[in-house]
């Protein structure tokens, strides 16, 4: 935790947060807030010609992921496939004598998303090709510029394929067939089954293995610890202020938001922005917060099935939940290790963004305390697993390059919201 007192800065998220939901502008700004409505297409967003391709195609899918209500385990695969498909599509672009690596680059990144996003949402495929034909068409004709497109293309479509084959088996969707234990301090699976079970058993992109960085078990049922943790549960229940409540609701980032991960992903896409970061060095970053996020959730539903974790108030029937309940046991939080993943790689990209992202990071974490949903060793593990995982992100981070910023006549601009 951070030196200053968790008094002062729940007190300064809370004032954030509440001047975030007041502005109720785009997702990338407030976390929960009311996106942009959405036609019967996801719109291209509020995007200038200041903004690169990565991260107009990244608002894209957090648009789509809204518009379809989809739930925050498969948005955490599909950001996740749209962001390394970019990642992949831009390695892929090799200079050339007379290339405008600009152009061939983003029309790489352009149809690797294209491609991804047309597998996981069909109903969007010809909107999709629509928008980035529409790009294409807007850079200025060149003698060069048509060879670079199609090498991009090319390169884009080549790149998505492949991580299509690879989401093909990565067993994220296998079923659960086990048997669910029966023991005073394990999780009820009432009234639904347990749900995404067997995450722990999908494939990671960054670690060895989803158990590489399994928690300590937790405090035993009955033990004092766990008594401990739980009243404190019960106490915010039974005494929540309008800001813990508000903090809960905001941060909860349920179906028919961007979700969780699509928040960090938004922070990410907002930083590369106001740098004016390359399409190539903003979709390595994405690709890193996403698989870093990915591969946390994997690990936490790992650990979440190892110990089977009741959540509070299924230990003490009279805590009443500010938001809805999972079907899934505690152990660790999810929202904390996800944020923490992805906290802990923009950190070390953004190091000036530190101490907002280390925040809010430990809100989201704090948030399912005060939304009674979550004891306080479920946070702190929870975030301790993140940033695990996120300092495997980091360390395979590449140096930034030394490349002039995005912006210049070779750069397609975006398409502006109809």
């Amino acid at each position: 935790m951070r030196a200053s007192s968790p008094a002062t800065r729940r007190a300064f998220v809370t004032a954030t947060l509440a001047l975030a939901i007041a502005a109720c502008t785009d997702s990338i700004n407030a976390p929960g807030s009311a996106p942009p409505p959405l036609p019967n297409a996801p719109t291209s967003g509020d995007v200038s010609t200041t903004l690169n391709m990565t991260t107009s195609w990244n608002q894209l899918t957090r648009n789509t992921v809204v518009k379809y209500a989809t739930g925050a385990a498969p948005a955490v695969r599909i950001y996740t496939l749209v962001a390394v498909a970019q990642d992949r599509a831009a390695r892929a672009v090799a200079p050339r004598p007379g290339q405008q690596l600009r152009v061939a680059d983003a029309a790489a990144i352009g149809a690797a998303s294209v491609e991804v996003l047309r597998a996981l949402y069909p109903a969007e495929s010809t909107f999709f090709s629509t928008t980035l034909n529409a790009q294409l068409a807007t850079i200025e004709p060149a003698p060069t510029t048509q060879p670079s497109i199609a090498a991009g293309v090319a390169a884009g479509r080549l790149a998505a394929a492949d991580v299509l084959a690879h989401a093909a088996s990565d067993g994220f969707f296998t079923p659960f067939t086990g048997v669910i234990p029966t023991c005073p301090g394990c999780w009820k699976a009432v009234p639904t089954p347990p749900a995404f079970a067997t995450l722990g058993q999908a494939r990671p992109w960054l670690l060895n293995s989803t158990s590489q960085f399994r928690p300590a078990p937790p405090p035993a049922f009955g033990s004092a610890a766990f008594l401990a943790d739980l009243s404190e549960v019960r106490a915010f229940a039974d005494h929540r202020t309008p800001a813990q409540d508000s903090i809960a609701k905001v941060w909860a980032l349920q179906n028919g938001t961007v979700t969780t991960l699509g928040y960090w992903n938004a922070l990410a896409s907002e930083f590369s922005n106001a740098r004016h970061l390359s399409d190539r060095r903003a979709a390595h970053i994405l690709a890193l917060v996403n698989m870093a996020g990915y591969d946390a959730l994997l690990a936490s539903h790992e650990a979440k099935y190892t110990y089977w974790v009741l959540r509070p108030s299924q230990a003490d029937p009279l805590i009443n939940m500010a938001i809805g309940l999972p079907s899934f046991p505690a152990y660790p939080s999810n929202h904390a290790a996800i944020s923490a993943a992805a906290a802990t790689v923009l950190a070390a990209v953004f190091p000036q963004e530190r101490m907002r992202v280390t925040d809010d990071a430990e809100m989201a974490g704090l948030s399912r305390l005060y939304g009674g949903i979550h004891y306080r060793f479920d946070m702190e593990a929870g975030l301790a697993l993140g940033r695990k995982v996120g300092r495997v992100a980091v360390s395979v981070l590449e140096p930034s390059p030394v490349e002039p910023p995005i912006g210049g006549p070779d750069v397609p601009p975006m398409i502006p919201r109809p």
